[in-house]
């Protein structure tokens, strides 16, 4: 008795001292995890309704989000409701209401997860709503299980307390301390038995995952053995589970191109050497089914260790049905890029085809005005005049348009005076506003210095600008202002800053963008006070733009508009006093014997008429086959030479006129209404001296056959007959000034001198070669290097060919004319 007395009290000191340790260790032990569970339900519900939200506002937009956040609740819900933790602190009769409620939502809405994006999509706002139902309903529940947790706890330890002290008092502690310990093996038995419950029912889900998932998942040992294949690799693969089961995965999915790499990579992981594919995301690959068809399959593959070391889960989707989508979407798009494309062609062709009866009805309009005409002749005559020219504008416009979209309407780089050129844009716009009641006023706050840039594109730009406020305004006032701030960065540059501002009709906030699209106006009505195409401001933004500038508006409806464009601009250098090229103004000594080749007879019958009333005898021929016979026969002073011809067009019948007869030695010059036309590499060899561009007054062929220079000689017999330098443009690069030409031209030897030198080192086939020859080609030009230029634009020409013996002869007589050309730029000082 005395022993079991004594062996009684020391088990009640030895259960006493533990009890109170494992008191101490419960007072010390935060309670945190069951409280941070139960409050992230309410986090992991405001996410999945955050994800809803963003679904239902993106329509397109995945709706993986909102899945893998519903999943995310789905696991967490299951984790608390059906795991240990409510049991371990007594707090399951408190949770029922919340793990039912959390039971509801998710069994109510499991299947739209599951179920289709078109059938997920129409379930969202539900969804939503039911989760933010639920999110209150968990905060308030939530709240009442932590507050009876924390009562709980409190009356446990209470209860652990008292149990402490009776146990040390009595010896009936003993007993009850055997009775805990009891009771403690069969809690014990019972967790066990929940945790093995939970492993069941996770085997299950992940077993039910598999089964159900849509893609095919392959699950491998480390030397690449089948140990899983759902339904969806059977269908996609053609192999029965039974049949795949233990065999490698090279055997049945693997193409035979790829199996020595795939069984090196899975070498490679079995060596622990580097992962390449796994855990990499997804990739895309060719898989093989049992018939041996290949097809795309996008793969995502994943590791994990098993109970015989690591496996492998794969993740396979058939991409055939979405790889033929995009192709399909990618041949839609270049059906409608050739589209816009031939629609685009089909606007250039017929504007350019537009201005050959315009050449007629303007040209018949100025031989009308040039006889005796009465009041209302001349009145109707000014009509006639003013249409033909709002048509011409019309056209242009297009064909500006056009030409920009194509890339062929370059800029230019020469010394602009800035105050001249507004002043000259300025000054005839001022009787047009004046007809409206509306003052014009050009505003310079400082001298604006001497830049560097294109004083066409410049001019167009300000033109059409002033144009629509001129047009737009009525008894008010215009004003333009321009200002020029030096920037820092980069040096030796400013920012010009010109302004159109005007008192008229305004433009809505609304509109602001869409007047610079192309035919887009604010009024497009029949209705409309003014007309127009409404191409002018597009044409404006595509130039300022190309020169790396912007327009912008600011404009209020009623209050007027103000159309400022901002260009950064190079300061011209330091100029010396610049000598005006002399013009010449004497009259021919004779009247000329000129040719008109000319299938339109209205075309043939005003050049006729234009060239009669300049005192020049005219010949005419309706096609390029009459025009041949005739200019072999007869020794012309001039031709001129339509292009688009039937039987015998332009190109040919020059080249014929050239090869023999009278006037092979004579001026000839292409007339078309093709502007383009210069560009053409056909044009430099072509045997033409000139291009006419339709339509065409009395002034222009004044001014062309006053140009004509020594009669009868030859011109025209190819690029090696050209002058080395061109004089006019040589004149032109004076007016530049001293300093600011032998920069230019330092910089321009440079540049051609390493050209040259790369085209004679380049084979006939290099890839470089016809860049090279385009940029030593543009240099030429600019500098005047006529001959050089045609060389090089006929070398340009071949180079495109693709024949190697056409392009090494083409290339021969390049550095032997640049070095004539650059000794002549030398020795006559220039």
């Amino acid at each position: 008795m005395t022993l079991a007395v004594l062996a009684g009290c020391l088990v009640i000191g030895l259960v006493w001292f533990d009890l109170s340790n494992e008191l101490r260790q419960l007072r010390e032990t935060p309670a945190d995890n069951l409280q941070w569970n139960i409050t992230q339900l309410e986090l992991d519900v405001a996410r999945l309704e955050t994800a809803l939200v963003e679904a239902i506002s993106a329509p397109d937009a995945s709706l993986e989000e909102v899945r893998k956040r519903f999943d995310l609740f789905y696991s967490r819900a299951r984790t608390v409701g059906s795991g240990t933790m409510l049991d371990r602190q007594g707090l399951r009769d408190a949770a029922t209401p919340m793990v039912a409620r959390m039971s509801d939502f998710l069994e109510h809405n499991v299947a739209r997860i599951d179920g289709s994006d078109t059938e997920l999509r129409r379930a969202l706002p539900d969804i939503r709503e039911e989760a933010s139902i639920l999110r209150l309903d968990l905060r308030a529940a939530a709240i009442r299980v932590i507050d009876a947790h924390a009562a709980l706890q409190d009356t446990r330890r209470t209860r652990l307390s008292s149990a402490i002290h009776q146990t040390a008092i009595t010896a009936v502690g003993m007993i009850l301390m055997l009775m805990l310990l009891l009771l403690r093996v069969l809690q014990q038995t019972r967790e066990a038995r929940h945790r093995e419950d939970d492993v069941r029912r996770m085997s299950m889900r992940l077993e039910a995952t598999v089964l159900t998932s849509l893609d095919a998942v392959v699950v491998t040992d480390s030397h690449g053995r089948v140990i899983e294949f759902n339904p969806a690799a059977e269908r996609m693969f053609g192999y029965d589970r039974d049949e795949a089961l233990g065999q490698p995965m090279s055997d049945l999915i693997i193409p035979e191109r790829h199996i020595a790499g795939h069984e090196a990579g899975m070498r490679r992981m079995r060596e622990g050497g580097e992962r390449r594919v796994v855990g990499k995301g997804r990739i895309d690959m060719t898989a093989r089914d049992r018939s041996g068809r290949e097809f795309p399959v996008e793969l995502s593959i994943a590791s994990a260790e098993g109970p015989e070391g690591a496996i492998f889960i794969g993740f396979l989707r058939d991409i055939t049905e979405a790889r033929a989508a995009e192709s399909a979407l990618i041949s839609a798009r270049d059906t409608a890029q050739a589209a816009e494309q031939t629609k685009t062609n089909f606007i250039a062709v017929m504007s350019h085809e537009m201005r050959t009866p315009l050449n007629g009805m303007m040209a018949a309009l100025d031989i009308i005005g040039q006889g005796r005409l009465d009041d209302r002749q001349s009145r109707f005559l000014d009509i006639a005049r003013d249409s033909s020219l709002q048509l011409l504008r019309h056209v242009n416009d297009v064909l500006e348009i056009s030409r920009i979209e194509a890339g062929q309407a370059p800029t230019l780089l020469e010394t602009v005076d800035l105050a001249a050129l507004l002043a000259t844009l300025v000054e005839p716009m001022v009787p047009q506003a004046a007809a409206r009641g509306t003052t014009l006023d050009l505003r310079l706050p400082a001298p604006l210095p001497p830049v560097m840039g294109d004083p066409f594109r410049l001019g167009q730009i300000l033109q059409n600008l002033l144009s629509n406020a001129v047009k737009f305004t009525e008894g008010g006032l215009i004003v333009i202002e321009a200002e020029a701030e030096a920037q820092e960065q980069p040096d030796n540059r400013i920012l010009l800053q010109l302004c159109v501002r005007d008192t008229g009709i305004g433009i809505a906030p609304a509109d602001h963008d869409r007047i610079f699209r192309d035919f887009e106006m604010v009024d497009p009505s029949f209705s409309r006070k003014v007309g127009g195409t409404g191409l002018g401001l597009a044409i404006s933004r595509r130039l300022a733009r190309a020169m790396g500038g912007e327009i912008s508006v600011q404009s209020e409806l009623g209050q007027g508009s103000a159309f400022t464009l901002s260009l950064s601009m190079p300061l011209a250098p330091e100029a010396e006093s610049r000598a005006s090229v002399p013009v010449a103004t004497a009259a021919l000594e004779r009247p000329l014997s000129v040719l008109v080749v000319e299938d339109n007879p209205t075309n043939r019958i005003v050049l006729e008429e234009m060239l009669r009333s300049l005192g020049h005898s005219v010949e005419l021929a309706v096609d390029g086959a009459e025009g041949v016979s005739k200019a072999r026969t007869h020794a012309f002073d001039l031709v001129l030479m339509d292009l688009s011809m039937p039987r015998v067009d332009g190109w040919t019948a020059t080249a014929l006129i050239r090869a023999d007869g009278a006037s092979m030695n004579s001026r000839i010059l292409a007339v078309t209404a093709h502007a383009s036309t210069r560009a053409d590499p056909r044009f430099a060899t072509s045997g033409f001296d000139g291009l006419l561009t339709k339509p065409l007054t009395t002034q222009d062929l004044a001014a062309v056959l006053l140009d004509a220079g020594p009669l009868n000689e030859s011109s025209g017999l190819g690029a090696e007959d050209l002058p080395l330098l061109d004089e006019v443009r040589l004149a032109e690069l004076r007016r530049m000034g001293e300093t600011a030409r032998a920069r230019l031209f330092d910089q321009a030897r440079s540049d051609l001198g390493r050209c040259i030198a790369g085209i004679g080192t380049a084979t006939p086939t290099s890839p470089g070669l016809l860049a090279t020859l385009h940029e030593a080609a543009g240099v030429a030009a600019v500098i005047g290097a006529r001959r050089l230029h045609a060389l090089l634009q006929a070398a340009e020409a071949e180079a495109g060919s693709g024949d190697a013996g056409r392009i090494a002869r083409a290339c021969a007589p390049l550095a032997d004319t640049w070095q004539k050309t650059e000794v002549e730029l030398c020795s006559s000082g220039r």
